[in-house]
This record gives structure tokens, sequence and C-alpha cells, in this order.
């Protein structure tokens, strides 16, 4: 029995009638016909009992140090993942080190390709000093993958991208919704059958969130994103979903010339060039899931050539710089109506946490006043609207991290607990971090 339906070729939206003009996206002609066959399935799933010794959660652990930390200690089986990322980060470069190392621990690993030939990847493997051989199949369509996954039983399949497999029975071009919501789902029920994991490689758009339906992120257990500048040799990859484990996790690579490798201490990587700060520099114990990251927080301060002074942030909320500008002008006393104001996370770091007010405060007023914070001092705390220094979490594991690092100075909240050999300033409001650090009495 076929039914005709009405789709969207740009959102996906259905609807029974013919329209001129989508609803959803205001799109004119985009509304096509499609035949749907509507067979039923004769047989039906039965619901059944479990319990958690029957249903053990299996981890492989891949030995990529950064990759096991992202996922929660390791690949699960039957686990299914999205992989986003601008072009040229290095997302097929990461795959391949994965499926290599699954090799390494004797099981099969099954790359899909549908964007490069078998020439190029047998290229990249080598490039990439990639000894141990997996299976490849070069191909777009659905029912070539289908099949490549039933004859044989794979403990990981890597679909390199999404957006380019396509079903034969839909008439939609690859990479349109409906295309993306059909071959998605399909691959997803099969390989979670037969409990295999599988990663899929998404292209992303101008926006920097991933090409296609929302619905996409919702239908995998988890989602990854490989972050980065190409010009740099370092690349994040952050967890924004993850069933099996913590949200928010960021692993560290470094791109060298035979691939990605882990970096071991990524505290000592962010700050490594710090060998002699100036002004408007200060540093922040940073929480990324379960792991602190020692960040720096730059700010600069110059006289403005506009009517309307400007303000830039890059890795920190603009309205919150916002906040903490009216904050010092108010409390502090120090008028920036004449100032641009930059401020920037240092290694492409994005800070959601309030725990940073206190770090951004400080860049702003050593810029400002060009006072040297040095290179032992660290600062953490949420500000509040009229002025005070507020808690924030984990401070314990955040003066820790200051301490194993060699910090001798924090200006933190009050409440935290006294380190060994480290010198603890809690403050109440910012008011006394401005008379404290920038008075002469404390510069390194």
């Amino acid at each position: 029995m076929k039914k005709t339906v009405f789709v969207c070729d740009a959102c996906g939206y259905e609807t029974l009638k013919w329209m001129g003009k989508c609803p959803r996206c205001s799109g004119w002609d985009t509304i096509r016909e499609y035949k749907i066959d509507k067979t039923e399935n004769p047989s039906h799933e039965k619901p059944i009992i479990i319990s958690d010794e029957e249903f053990p959660e299996e981890r492989i652990v891949l030995g990529i140090d950064e990759m096991d930390r992202v996922l929660g200690g390791g690949l699960v089986s039957g686990s299914s993942i999205l992989l986003g990322g601008d072009p040229g980060i290095g997302k097929t470069t990461l795959c391949f080190e994965i499926a290599s190392r699954m090799v390494e621990l004797g099981h099969n690993v099954l790359y899909i390709s549908g964007e490069e030939s078998i020439k190029q990847l047998a290229s990249r493997k080598k490039r990439l000093n990639l000894t141990k051989p997996f299976s490849i199949l070069t191909s777009n369509c659905l029912d070539d993958i289908l099949h490549a996954i039933s004859e044989k039983t794979y403990s990981l399949v890597v679909i390199d991208s999404i957006q380019s497999t396509y079903n034969t029975s839909l008439p939609m071009l690859p990479g349109s919704v409906g295309q993306i919501k059909d071959v998605s789902s399909r691959m997803i029920m099969e390989m979670k059958k037969l409990d295999t994991a599988h990663i899929f490689i998404g292209h992303v758009t101008k926006e920097g969130v991933i090409a296609g339906p929302k619905v996409l992120e919702h239908m995998v257990d988890t989602v990854l994103y490989f972050e980065g500048d190409k010009m740099l040799p370092y690349r994040l990859l952050r967890a924004i979903k993850n069933r099996f484990g913590p949200v928010d996790e960021v692993g560290i690579f470094q791109m060298q010339k035979h691939g990605l490798t882990s970096v071991e201490n990524p505290s000592q990587f962010f700050v490594s060039e710090r060998s002699d700060i100036g002004a408007g520099s200060a540093l922040f114990p940073y929480i990324t899931g379960s792991r602190p990251l020692i960040l720096e927080v730059q700010a600069i301060t110059p006289k403005t050539n506009f009517s309307i002074p400007k303000r830039i942030s890059l890795g920190y909320d603009i309205n919150r710089l916002f906040i903490i500008i009216a904050i010092l002008e108010k409390i502090v006393g120090k008028s920036f109506f004449d100032c641009d104001i930059y401020v920037n996370v240092t290694g492409g770091m994005k800070v959601n946490e309030t725990a940073i007010d206190l770090a951004v405060a400080a860049s702003i007023l050593s810029g400002y006043k060009d006072i040297n914070l040095g290179n032992n001092t660290c600062l953490f705390g949420e500000i509040g609207l009229t002025g005070e220094v507020r808690r924030v979490m984990n401070m314990d594991i955040r003066l820790k991290e200051c301490e194993r690092l060699g910090f001798k100075r924090v200006f933190c909240p009050k409440g935290a607990e006294v380190a060994n050999g480290m010198e603890i300033i809690p403050l109440k409001n910012v008011r006394e971090l401005y008379l404290l650090a920038f008075s002469g009495k404390l510069r390194a």
C-alpha cells in the first residue's frame, strides 16, 4: 500500500496536500510529492524485563588518552557517535587512528567513505604510519552499507560522511533533510541490533553547527565537536552530548606530521608561552568535565577613536563582559567610557562558567593600570551585581591544580581551604581585588 505525502526539500516539513510556500521555513516551491510504501510488519517486538547483571556495559579502552576521556572511559559497544567539525580540521585523521587502534586490540573495523577514493584513503593511511589493515568501503548507497555490515561482524563502523549517504528508494537529493533522517535512523537501528559501535562524520554549516536536521543529534548517543585553528597545531575535542559519560568534557590533541597525539599536560600546554607576560593578563583554573585546566585571560584597553567604545570578547560571554565593566565602573570607580575593551581566552577555549569573572575583571584592570600580576598568580570567583565575590563549584580541585603547577598566590572567594606552600587571598568584593593587587603591595 502506497501513501502520498508532500515533503519540503529544505526543512523536511510534511503535509497531506501541496502548498506553494512551506509554512515552516517559508521557502517557495520546495514542497514535492512522494509516494511511501506503508507495508505492515507482521512481527512485533515484545517487552522484556532486564537487570543490570544481564546487560553489563562493555567498553573498549582505545589507548588514545584524550579520546577515552571524552567518551567517558572508552568506546561503548553498540554506541552511536556523531563527530562534527570544520573542513580540514582532522576528523578523518582522528577516525583513521581510532580504527587502527581498534584493529591493534583485535577488533574488526569497517571504514565507509563516500567522499574519497581507495587510492586517496590508502595514501592517507600511509602518511599517518598506520600499519594495521582494516576494511574500507567506498560507497554512498545505503543498501551497499547495510549489506556490508550484515555479511561480517564488525566492532566499529565509521561512515564518512552521513550527509553524502543516500537511500535510492527516496527521490530526494543526498544531504537533504529527508535523506539524512532516513539513512541515519536505518543505520542506527541496524547497527544497534548487531551491537556494533558506529561513528558518523558530519559536516558543519558556516554557523558551526552540524548540517542537517537537529533530530540527528537527538538520535545518537554521543555528539562530539572537533575544533581548533587549522593554522595552529592544537585541536579540541568537545563532548556536547554523552549518554555514557560526562558532558562538556574536552580532549586536547596536537596535530603533528604523522597525525594526532594526545596532550599529556593540558594546563602546561595552554600556559607554555607565558615566559614573560605583560600587563592585561590573568590566569584562571577552569573545570571542564572532570578535569581542571589553567587558562589565560587577556585584555587590552586602548583609547577609543569612536563615539561609542567597542567591546569585543572571544571565548567569554559578551553580555557578562558588559556586566563586569559596569561593576568595575560602579564599585571600583574607574571609568571606561573613553576606552575600547578587548577580552580573549587564549587557546581557542570557550568558557561558560561564571568562575572566570574575577580573572576577566583582573585582566581588564591590569591592562588599564598597566600593572603586571606576575606568573605566579591565579584568580577565580563569580562577581555579583553588587561587586561581591561569590563562591563557585569545585574550589578545592581548582586550588590543587594551582598548587600542582607551582603557583604562589591565588585570589578567590572566602571559604577556600589553605593549600601548602601557596598564599590564599580571600576576597569579599571586587574592590578588595583592586586595592590588594593593583596598589603595588603584591606585585611579582
